[in-house]
């Protein structure tokens, strides 16, 4: 039985493949209505201000977006794999931090590097060694390690903002751009499309996906499920590692406030994805196209001059309905 609606032609026959046509269309604005509303605000945004739809306007909105990116993408990990990661911000907080102590100290560019990376795998293992290891929740253990990584951050910081002794080639690198997109904004597509690669068409990516859709059946298929999400997690750690060094190059300084205030776009982006590409999972592309829209949404009111406060307003709308959005999503494709 088709679903299809005819419509009637003027010689009073019905033709199938013209209704056919306009409900293909609502289905794919249905299907992905991120896309639609991106393009709405983009619209919007260009009649409102005059000053939206430059390419100086353009590119400084993209080039602005490698930090919540990546943080964004770290997210993805523990997500896919059924979990919360809240100590993401506070990481990042004290990913830029130990990076700036460090080249104040005398570090060296490439040692200062692998020494922030390093602690995203150590955060990343004391958070699944919570979760994984005594079985507590993601969400109250995750929290409990953000606070203490603040701890951490204030107490190398003292309080205070560090800049002293940033190796110029980071800064440089943070400066400088190709075809005018910034050089930390092609090290996050170049880290996208890696993930695209491991969780499409690796099995560590059909494991993950796995376990997240249900880790006892997971596990029962032998997926070795505490190990899986293990390597989330650390992969979420590197990702920060990069979010830290993302600031310290565009920034060349550290704030103890840095961090906290990312993850709510990070996960606003990860759960708005589910619904702008592949519907009913958490993916990569969706991501990025959903943090385009979080920034085009950022932008575009300042230029059309709300008030500072309706940033957040516009922050946890978006958040609240990707949550919708991605709850009804993935109810239609288990129905479907």
């Amino acid at each position: 039985m088709t679903t299809s609606v005819e419509t009637k032609v003027s010689d009073g026959s019905t033709n199938p493949i013209a209704a056919k046509a306009p409900n293909r269309w609502l289905a794919l604005l249905f299907r992905y209505p991120t896309l639609l509303v991106l393009a709405i605000l983009i619209v919007g945004f260009s009649i409102a201000s005059s000053n939206f739809l430059t390419t100086r306007n353009l590119t400084t909105l993209v080039n602005q977006q490698a930090v919540v990116a990546l943080i964004t993408l770290a997210a993805l990990l523990p997500l896919i794999a059924g979990e919360f990661d809240l100590s993401l911000g506070y990481a990042a907080g004290l990913a830029t931090m130990f990076g700036a102590y460090l080249a104040g100290h005398g570090w060296g560019l490439v040692p200062m590097i692998v020494a922030v990376l390093l602690l995203g795998v150590f955060v990343g293992l004391f958070n699944s060694l919570f979760i994984v290891r005594f079985k507590i929740n993601s969400f109250i253990a995750t929290l409990g390690v953000g606070i203490i990584l603040s701890g951490g951050t204030l107490a190398i910081s003292g309080g205070e903002v560090l800049f002293e002794g940033l190796p110029q080639s980071l800064a440089t690198f943070g400066r400088d751009k190709f075809l005018g997109i910034a050089l930390p904004i092609w090290v996050v597509l170049l880290i996208a499309v890696v993930l695209v690669y491991l969780l499409e068409q690796t099995p560590f990516g059909r494991r993950l996906y796995a376990t997240g859709g249900s880790e006892r059946v997971a596990f029962l298929a032998g997926v070795r499920t505490g190990r899986i999400k293990t390597l989330a997690f650390v992969g979420a750690g590197v990702l920060v590692g990069f979010a830290g060094l993302a600031q310290l190059a565009t920034t060349t300084s550290a704030s103890p406030t840095f961090g906290p205030e990312l993850l709510l776009p990070a996960y606003a982006g990860a759960f708005l994805g589910v619904v702008a590409y592949r519907p009913g999972y958490f993916n990569v592309p969706g991501s990025i196209i959903a943090i385009l829209l979080i920034a085009v949404g950022y932008n575009g009111l300042s230029l059309v001059g709300v008030p500072f406060w309706g940033q957040p307003l516009f922050n946890g709308a978006v958040l609240l309905l990707s949550v919708l959005g991605a709850r009804a999503e993935s109810r239609r494709v288990r129905i479907g």
